[in-house]
């Protein structure tokens, strides 16, 4: 994998090399430095480089974020448990207690 990479890196900066006579060229028949505007062009290369490897793709596909839920208050859970304690002695029935039990959660 490191031997593929170091490849890649040294392929990579031929190209740029390449790429930054394009600059250097023009720049040398408006009569500024070959060197400088080659330089100059190779850099910007490997900085266009190192930025398109940095940012995020954006084919990738997106985990849809699910809804945030709804709490339930804050002693829904202690009157709940009073009411299904009603219920276990056989004070309210099934129906009064899924009733109450809807209210308390906000269903």
């Amino acid at each position: 994998m490191t031997d593929f990479l170091l490849i890649y890196c040294i392929v990579c900066l031929i190209f740029a090399a390449g790429l930054g006579l394009i600059p250097a060229f023009i720049a040398k028949e408006k009569g500024y430095s070959f060197g400088m505007w080659w330089f100059y062009g190779w850099m910007l290369f490997i900085v266009a480089i190192i930025h398109i490897l940095l940012i995020p793709d954006k084919n990738a596909p997106v985990q849809p974020v699910p809804p945030p839920r709804k709490a339930p208050p804050v002693g829904a859970a202690d009157e709940i448990g009073k009411f299904k304690a009603l219920l276990d002695s056989g004070v309210i029935t099934q129906e009064e207690f899924d009733q109450k039990k809807k209210q308390l959660l906000g269903l």
